[in-house]
């Protein structure tokens, strides 16, 4: 696994995932999506700094443009 330095304090970033219900799975839905469903995007990737708390979050973009190519 790689490592990466946080950009705000150069410290090793500890690697996991976004995680709300348990379940390993949390989304992002774009304010660009219309009408009453929304579809989430799943958050495949998270980074947190475990000395400043700053937390990065990737999504594979691949999958959300379709969501938002609409508008």
């Amino acid at each position: 696994m790689e490592t990466y330095p946080c950009p705000k304090c150069n410290t090793l970033m500890d690697e996991g995932y976004m995680s709300w219900s348990g379940s390993g799975q949390s989304g992002y839905v774009s304010k660009k999506q219309t009408g009453m469903l929304r579809v989430v995007t799943k958050i495949s990737l998270a980074r947190a700094c475990p000395n400043c708390g700053y937390v990065e979050m990737y999504l594979n973009p691949q999958e959300l443009k379709p969501k938002i190519s609409g508008s």
